[in-house]
């Protein structure tokens, strides 16, 4: 694996007792692979890379526990720098707003430029034939001429293939994009989900994408986790999850979908509502929600239920499969 993520939890430093608002997540990507991280706003998503980056805002935030092994080489206690200095810091990110994420004062040539002086410059390679290269890796034309442009003269999925090609300037191993599309009219979304597709291919990367849209989770990654109220609810091959969903919250995402078949039939939402961090103990997080929860759903460790090859639940109560405790689902 080129990235495993064993037992992660990101917890607000100064609390006492500590708050954890990612907790136990465990997750790995290999060459060539996208793995879909999905999960409504606030089931930290977004923590969880940043955690995986090295970038979480300190002091207020603070991982607690796990390990981050990059290519087998434990990176969890490297900042950025460090990781630079030591060859490991291969993990590139895309971030959700490519707008707030570009400086609007200085042309993307030079923002390009910027990142291959500090990651590529032992290649011998001249920065600014590399920036004109990596633009035609993302599909920009007239490479000269937009170089040469700000930010705010660039079109929304312009400005994101300029953000791909930042990222990609150091080489990176793993790419991690955090809803790089939510912006994005549907036409441009489907042409970054199939260049970060072809990107995967073309260069062997792990990509770890992140969204709230299972369509593009359907239509992109190869694996996908399932997250709740920061910690793992589900992870399968995403043929696998779509056929048939395991854990009670995987259940209900898929039981609130519109149903095109049936257009006069009302939605099934799930019932209640997210917890509070402070709200969050020992057990299931889902469990003041589930329809199936019993006393041993609330304290204690959630078992792994192994549906299929490759597809585990955190959960007492599997759906649709013989439950760790017996009892068919």
């Amino acid at each position: 694996m080129v990235l495993r993520v064993n037992d992660l939890s990101v917890s607000i430093a100064n609390s006492d007792p500590p708050l954890d608002i990612v907790k136990g997540v465990s997750l790995e990507i290999g060459e060539g692979e996208i793995l879909g991280v999905v999960g409504e706003s606030g089931c930290g998503k977004s923590m969880t890379s940043l955690a995986i980056m090295g970038l979480l805002p300190k002091p207020a935030l603070a991982q607690r526990g796990g390990e981050i092994l990059l290519e087998g080489k434990d990176v969890s206690d490297l900042p950025p720098y460090r990781r630079i200095e030591q060859d490991c810091g291969g993990i590139s990110m895309i971030f959700q707003e490519p707008m707030t994420s570009l400086n609007p004062v200085m042309r993307v040539g030079e923002q390009i430029m910027e990142a291959l002086r500090v990651h590529d410059a032992g290649s011998g390679r001249a920065p600014e034939a590399r920036a004109r290269e990596l633009l035609d890796l993302v599909h920009i034309a007239d490479a000269a001429h937009q170089l040469s442009a700000y930010p705010h003269e660039l079109s929304g999925g312009m400005r994101q293939r300029i953000m791909i090609a930042i990222a990609l300037a150091c080489n990176p191993k793993v790419l991690i994009a955090d809803e790089p599309t939510t912006a994005l009219d549907v036409t441009v979304q489907a042409q970054i989900l199939s260049l970060i597709r072809e990107l995967c291919e073309e260069l062997s990367m792990a990509v770890l994408f992140i969204t709230h849209d299972l369509g593009v989770v359907a239509q992109l990654a190869d694996r996908v986790v399932v997250m709740y109220a920061g910690q793992v609810a589900e992870t399968a091959d995403v043929d696998d999850l779509f056929a048939r969903p395991a854990h009670p919250y995987t259940h209900g995402l898929f039981s609130c979908l519109p149903d095109p078949e049936n257009r006069s039939g009302y939605l099934n939402p799930i019932p209640g509502q997210a917890p509070l961090i402070t709200d969050i103990g020992d057990g299931c997080a889902f469990a003041p929600r589930c329809r199936f929860v019993t006393a041993e759903c609330r304290s204690g460790l959630l078992p792994a239920a192994d549906i299929a090859a490759g597809h585990l639940a955190m959960c007492h109560h599997p759906q649709g499969s013989t439950g760790p405790n017996g009892g068919s689902r």
